[in-house]
């Protein structure tokens, strides 16, 4: 086993890893280093045959996650999680705990090959449901017929009322999009799990790594933000990045429909919308997904 903690210096190794044995939308590099905050230090695992683990480590609560899942063939991504917990079980500073993000019939096998050892799986805390769109039987950019209706209202309204225009990210003062993802932030349920630090990070980095980026100028201000990456080999989209400001009615509408019309002209076969709690599963739904 190797272990690399300077993730910008190795890159280019952790993104062979990546592409090796990626499932998800989220395996990605860049989505990976955004998604570490102030406390955490990243540390990669590499197991035999190129198998790892992009795993973070919170050094002020003692407590290990893993990014999004086991890198590795299907087959083997028990012996693999096995390794790396009895890893760090074995440490003089042993974890409070480790936090994972697994598919639910992942979870499943967890809980079984627990019962061989002295590790156990806790109630989960979230769900997260993924909805995708297949945009060549998707027919909203024209938002035609009767379940298109509220949306095509929506739509003629907000542009009827205000000044809109579609910019990317290299024409837009970066203080202006962080004063926006604050905003967001503040605005949102206390439920959701809003991880601002990402989004920040992309902006200060100009949104290095991301295929595509559109930013909303409304009457003169920032006001949404959506971006995300092709998935490696395949026509499938990840959009990773999608937040407004609430004080413009319906504005999470337009911005969505928006981002969906630009994708399907791109030629996109799929878009996946990401990771949704309830709530926002019902909103995403307004676009009618797969």
């Amino acid at each position: 086993m190797e272990i690399i903690s300077d993730i910008v210096k190795h890159k280019e190794l952790i993104e062979k890893l990546i592409l090796k044995n990626a499932y998800c939308a989220e395996h990605n590099y860049f989505c990976y280093l955004n998604t570490l905050e102030k406390a955490e230090k990243p540390y990669v695992f590499v197991f035999e045959n190129n198998n790892a683990i992009l795993a973070k480590y919170n050094m002020k609560l003692n407590i290990w996650s893993i990014f999004v899942g086991v890198l590795a063939p299907e087959n083997e991504r028990i012996n693999v999680l096995l390794c790396f917990l009895n890893y760090l079980y074995s440490q003089e500073k042993v974890p409070r705990k480790v936090c994972v993000e697994f598919s639910i019939e992942f979870r499943k096998e967890v809980i079984h090959a627990f019962k061989k050892t002295n590790y156990r799986a806790v109630t989960p805390n979230y769900f997260s449901w993924w909805p995708v769109f297949e945009l060549d039987k998707w027919d909203g950019e024209q938002m035609l017929g009767k379940d298109w209706k509220d949306m095509r209202y929506y739509w003629n309204k907000f542009f009827k009322e205000h000044k809109v225009e579609f910019v990317n990210a290299d024409k837009v003062d970066k203080q202006a999009m962080k004063d926006l993802v604050m905003r967001w932030e503040k605005e949102r349920n206390s439920t959701d799990r809003a991880a601002y630090d990402y989004y920040l990070h992309a902006i200060d980095s100009g949104f290095e790594g991301y295929t595509h980026n559109r930013i909303m100028i409304v009457d003169g201000k920032v006001a949404a933000i959506t971006a995300g990456f092709k998935v490696p080999g395949k026509e499938y989209y990840y959009s990773s990045i999608g937040l407004y400001a609430r004080e413009f009615d319906r504005i999470g509408e337009v911005a969505n429909m928006d981002d969906l019309i630009f994708l399907k002209k791109q030629g996109y076969k799929y878009v996946d919308f990401g990771g949704s709690n309830d709530a926002l599963l019902e909103f995403k739904k307004k676009f009618k997904p797969t």
